[in-house]
């Protein structure tokens, strides 16, 4: 048997109503949780941290999903500067809950500012030093050219990251996105694998691992011995969730067997 321990799941594909619910499931498999920051209410940061403490469950990473909404790199100042406290905010969460990575993206659709690339280096040149400062890597998500213009890829994600020059900025990769890019998802991976800070598993249209045509044997073969990042699944759950997970959880754990 694998130890599961090495595999996360994202807290909107995980099976339960409630985060309690989740972090039951969680434990019983041995998988660790990416927490989905959709807003620090009162009401959410209560469950938060009174119900996390109570499982065995490590928080390893958590998304600012707020971006899906906010504007990184929009046309307004306001716009910009709501978007990069909530990724403050997300890290700060994470390091309260000793998670060590966070998921952002540059930016979901097309940049509203001029020199995009200029303006989200200066963004994340700044986010890194408050990552210095928490112990917290802020990951970049490729999204693909399905979801943004700017940045669609695993590279040109590599490249920004570069031209920030910290260790506390660093790629992230999902399988679904740099399969939409039309790319070879086992090529891409293994050319970065040292780079990436999380790899995240889903197969064509959001579905579980293993349900639709993506290699994950390639692709986990790929990154052997070279990566060092968050193996986590990202997927959208069907009717009956708690299969999906028992699936996804089976076939990955299986693919992760065969290519040791």
């Amino acid at each position: 048997m694998v130890d599961t321990m090495i595999l996360g799941c994202v807290e909107f594909s995980a099976p339960g109503k409630t985060l309690e619910d989740k972090l039951r499931v969680l434990e019983l498999h041995e998988m660790w949780l990416e927490l989905v920051n959709d807003g620090l209410t009162e009401k959410r940061s209560k469950e938060i941290f009174e119900t996390i403490p109570s499982f065995n469950v490590p928080v390893k990473s958590v998304q600012a999903n707020l971006l899906r909404d906010l504007h990184p790199l929009g046309k307004s100042k306001k716009d910009r500067e709501i978007a990069v406290l909530h990724i403050e905010e997300t890290m700060k969460l994470a390091s309260m809950l000793d998670a060590k990575t966070i998921v952002t993206v540059a930016t979901y659709g097309e940049p509203m500012v001029e020199d995009p690339m200029e303006k989200c280096v200066d963004t994340y040149t700044n986010l890194s030093k408050l990552g210095a400062e928490l112990g917290v890597t802020v990951s970049i998500e490729a999204l693909g050219k399905n979801r943004t213009t700017f940045l669609p890829s695993v590279e040109d994600v590599c490249d920004l990251v570069r031209k920030v020059g910290s260790d506390y900025v660093r790629p992230m990769a999902d399988t679904m996105h740099i399969n939409d890019n039309g790319e070879n998802v086992a090529k891409v991976v293994g050319k970065h694998a040292r780079e990436l800070a999380e790899l995240q598993l889903r197969d064509i249209d959001s579905k579980p691992p293993g349900r639709g045509n993506i290699d994950f044997g390639s692709v986990l073969k790929a990154i052997k011995g070279k990566f060092k990042g968050l193996i986590c699944l990202e997927y959208r759950p069907s009717l009956n969730p708690y299969a999906d997970l028992e699936w996804a959880r089976e076939f990955v754990n299986r693919v992760i067997s065969e290519v040791r």
